[in-house]
């Protein structure tokens, strides 16, 4: 036999490590968005840091509340996001965590079913008129869903920036 199951399925090959098992039917991708700021790191880094702000300056954030319990040193929220495929409007609930601060980064984490995880560093850097804010956002799902996925991530983070500049320009200048 080939290796083929009922109902069509087929045994993985031997030696596949429960990580390459899980992988089959996933794609991978990383983009990266800066933008300069004119004000100083503390003030973004307070921005980026939580997400108290985020209902405000994420364009796809509906609500953030935050987990009874998170792991030690984690930073637990749950998010809802408000999606449009199309002509439909859909929301999504994912779990994000803040896994470490430091005093120029942030690294976080969000989980959603099916299988869709994404990995954010943000930098902040002194700059001549203030500070970049640099992401790098790392996108794993399932290959149906990447490419939409993808799209939205990109697009709403390059929005996000835009907001996070205007939000702290605006508290620079009061």
């Amino acid at each position: 036999m080939d290796g083929a199951l009922p109902g069509g399925f087929h045994e993985q090959p031997p030696g596949a490590t429960p990580k390459e098992k899980y992988n089959r039917g996933m794609k991978h991708g990383t983009f990266e968005k800066e933008i300069l700021i004119d004000a100083d790191a503390a003030s973004v880094m307070k921005l980026i840091s939580n997400y108290d702000r985020h209902e405000e300056i994420h364009p796809l954030i509906e609500k953030v509340v935050r987990a009874e319990k998170s792991p030690p040193g984690v930073e637990r929220f749950l998010i809802t996001d408000r999606l449009q495929w199309g002509p439909f409007m859909f929301k999504v609930k994912y779990r994000a965590d803040i896994v470490s601060v430091t005093e120029d980064s942030v690294h976080t984490e969000a989980y959603q079913s099916p299988g869709t995880s994404v990995r954010n560093v943000s930098r902040v850097t002194p700059a001549e008129g203030g500070v970049y804010l640099h992401e790098t956002i790392t996108m794993e799902a399932p290959d149906l869903l990447f490419d939409y996925a993808f799209r939205q991530a990109k697009s709403a983070h390059e929005e996000l920036l835009k907001r996070i500049k205007d939000f702290a320009e605006a508290r620079r200048s009061e």
